[in-house]
């Protein structure tokens, strides 16, 4: 298996978002399968934690840069700093999610989960997905959510941001599949994250951050989606047949609660 995903996604893998979370669970994941990890956060002490981590227990080399995706210009800092190095695969993981009413969310915020959650990953496709392509092997992971695939009231702007992101991936995958790049679209449901866990509020059904990278791993070849949970794929089995009004008042209903009690 090591040797199958290093021939298909190594030498290097670049993985945003890699200071906590999901994004953190993805670099060890993709460690142990002996690729070396290039990690992407803002958070500089974090991510040196990070990195002494995986190059402690994986033995790969290991390499870190500070960058914020909400700026434009980051791109041109990643591919500088990429250099010669060979991509394999990429990891476009970085997410922002306040939830709240929207009208509540100030400009400030609602632009930041653009920039993070949509002109982020589109910038790093239309970088790598060309030279994955020209390679003839390698993988592009986005990390969407289950709330992509249905507008959700207390969470609209986010929602939204991933319904972006589910389709621009599925339509990647159409276009890369014959020339030998993999592009997934890993949709979690609750993920037992720092963000999570700061809002103080139990979620059903809630899935550890490793699993969760195991799952998109695991599915790479498998596009264009994957949705890691039981749970979550019966939900969303179940909503496809509701009325989208139903929808969308069962969803609201449900993330309200989580917006009240995450206020207490």
């Amino acid at each position: 298996m090591s040797k199958d995903f290093c021939n298909l996604y190594g030498p290097w893998a670049l993985i945003t978002g890699a200071s906590s979370g999901i994004g953190e669970a993805f670099a060890h994941a993709i460690a142990a399968r002996g690729v070396n990890v290039i990690l992407l956060a803002r958070r500089e002490e974090e991510l040196y934690r990070v990195r002494a981590d995986v190059v402690a227990k994986h033995g790969v080399e290991c390499e870190t840069l500070v960058v914020d995706l909400a700026v434009p210009s980051f791109i041109d800092q990643v591919e500088v700093f990429l250099g010669d190095r060979e991509l394999g695969l990429v990891v476009s993981n970085a997410g922002y999610n306040p939830i709240g009413s929207f009208e509540d969310i100030d400009r400030e915020a609602v632009l930041r989960i653009l920039d993070v959650n949509d002109r982020a990953p589109l910038l790093l496709a239309q970088s790598f997905l060309p030279g994955l392509a020209k390679r003839g092997r390698g993988g592009f992971l986005i990390v969407g959510s289950i709330e992509g695939f249905n507008g959700t009231p207390w969470s609209a702007v986010y929602s939204a941001s991933k319904a972006f992101v589910q389709s621009l991936g599925e339509a990647l995958w159409g276009e890369y599949r014959k020339r030998g790049v993999d592009v997934l679209v890993l949709s979690p449901g609750a993920t037992d994250t720092p963000i999570l866990r700061a809002r103080e509020v139990e979620v059903p059904g809630i899935m550890t951050p490793a699993a969760v990278a195991e799952y998109g791993l695991k599915h790479l070849g498998n596009g264009p989606c994957a949705i890691p949970g039981l749970s979550n794929r019966m939900i969303l089995g179940v909503l496809k047949f509701m009325p989208r009004k139903l929808v969308s008042k069962a969803m609201g209903k449900a993330l309200r609660a989580v917006v009240e009690r995450s206020k207490i």
